[in-house]
């Protein structure tokens, strides 16, 4: 009925506009009128802006990966018969049960593993001995590279003063082994074209080199045409090969380059010797090398930090650690050395950093633990923070025993400070914050 009623208005609306349109001779119908009723003037409507695109949320593609080293491992003969379980089996494991889930915190865990894994029958190279020996030539059952990596060790360095204790056949025999765990290695290879290509590990997209040389064989002769088995340079005279290794390792694509040199003439002292070392440490970082990781000395020494320009005018931090000391063996007090601080390593935990957006590396953070053996109890590798913030008991101790520890874990902490590592980890720090900074989109 509305519409009805509508259409008849209409109607006598269009007749009285064409009646007054005729006596006054305006255009039909009268535009004033017609506007009025079915347009809408601008100044009644405003339309409204259209609404400004929301700008997208950069988000920083910035990742981490986590190395984490041992110092010295070896196995001599107490070890060995300790983890004799009969039946020619072995059983390594509770060595490494209470400092497992340190090993397990790495995406990289590297371990120095000092002698062969090439089973009883191969006739060692210098002593002309077989078996399973420790010192002077150390041959273990393969049990131990597997209780390694049971508890989360994912890399060997065998480019130290015993990759020749059964020769190159049982080098061969060893990396062979340690290869069927699903383990990498360095510093120690099986062919020419091995020996040639970089060892690049990738963990989410970071890429790390991973460089391992030598200062000695014992004085066992790498034949001729297997030069390529062991990376060796005699006292680290000429670094050469070892720079040649780094620019590669860039070449290749490397982010970050780990160097871990097996080094140092004195085997128990809390100082690089000779000092000279430091001068080499330093042309290594100008060099490339983002780490310098060193072994070899059974004593903990200190740590220390270069800076060198990059080609853009930042500041590139090298950390550098010149030993690590002993991780496990049976050496210490009443063992012939009669010195206590064989029983005590430096566990590292090393966060490195990678922004995507910007391609900028960086270390993001540098941790240890002060790790000591108690050998009285399976050789276990115990984290000294864990065993100060426990009772004795739990790990078979007695209380003078624990304070006796805690006056060394304090002096060698003292010694890996001596050449300023927490002042200069500020600086380094700094430089981390910088680029986090630059590559979150900040100031």
């Amino acid at each position: 009925m509305r519409r009805i009623y509508f259409f008849a208005i209409l109607v006598i609306f269009i007749t009285i506009s064409f009646i007054i349109g005729m006596k006054t001779g305006s255009a039909f119908p009268p535009e004033a009128i017609f506007n009025g009723l079915f347009e809408t003037s601008a100044e009644e409507v405003e339309e409204e802006p259209a609404p400004e695109p929301e700008e997208e949320e950069f988000i920083p593609d910035i990742r981490t990966v986590r190395l984490v080293s041992t110092g010295n491992i070896m196995a001599h003969i107490p070890q060995i018969t300790q983890a004799h379980i009969g039946d020619g089996k072995y059983d390594f494991t509770p060595s490494f049960e209470v400092i497992k889930p340190y090993l397990k915190a790495g995406d990289f865990t590297v371990a120095d593993l000092e002698g062969m894994q090439a089973g009883p029958d191969i006739v060692s190279s210098g002593w002309g001995i077989k078996g399973y020996t420790g010192f002077p030539e150390f041959n273990a059952p393969n049990e131990l590279s597997e209780a390694l990596v049971d508890a989360g060790v994912n890399i060997f360095t065998f480019a130290n003063n015993h990759g020749m204790d059964r020769g190159v056949e049982g080098l061969m025999i060893t990396l062979d082994h340690v290869h069927s765990l699903g383990a990498k290695t360095f510093g120690a290879y099986k062919s020419q074209e091995e020996r040639d290509e970089p060892v690049i590990l990738e963990h989410d997209g970071i890429k790390v080199a991973f460089i391992g040389y030598t200062y000695s064989t014992n004085e066992i002769p790498i034949p001729e045409g297997y030069e390529y088995c062991l990376n060796f340079v005699r006292d680290f005279s000429d670094i050469t090969p070892v720079i040649d290794d780094i620019e590669k390792a860039r070449l290749y694509g490397a982010d970050f380059i780990a160097v871990f040199t097996h080094w140092g003439a004195a085997e128990h002292a809390h100082e690089p010797q000779p000092q000279r070392l430091r001068e080499v440490a330093a042309d290594l970082a100008a060099a490339g090398a983002d780490l310098i990781i060193g072994g070899h000395p059974k004593f903990i020494q200190p740590a220390e930090w270069f800076f060198n320009p990059n080609a853009d005018g930042s500041e590139r931090a090298t950390f550098v650690i010149y030993s690590q000391g002993n991780f496990i063996s049976n050496q210490g007090e009443n063992d012939g050395y009669n010195t206590i601080y064989n029983e005590f390593g430096l566990l590292l935990n090393i966060e490195l950093s990678k922004s995507f957006d910007t391609g900028q590396t960086w270390i993001s953070d540098v941790d240890y633990e002060i790790t000591w053996v108690h050998r009285d109890w399976r050789h276990r590798v115990l984290p000294l923070s864990a065993v100060f913030e426990s009772s004795p008991e739990d790990y078979n101790l007695s209380e003078s025993r624990v304070n006796r520890l805690k006056s060394i874990y304090d002096f060698s902490n003292e010694v890996v400070e001596r050449y300023g590592h927490l002042e200069d980890k500020v600086r380094a720090m700094d430089i981390s914050e910088m680029l986090f900074n630059e590559a979150s989109g900040g100031n």
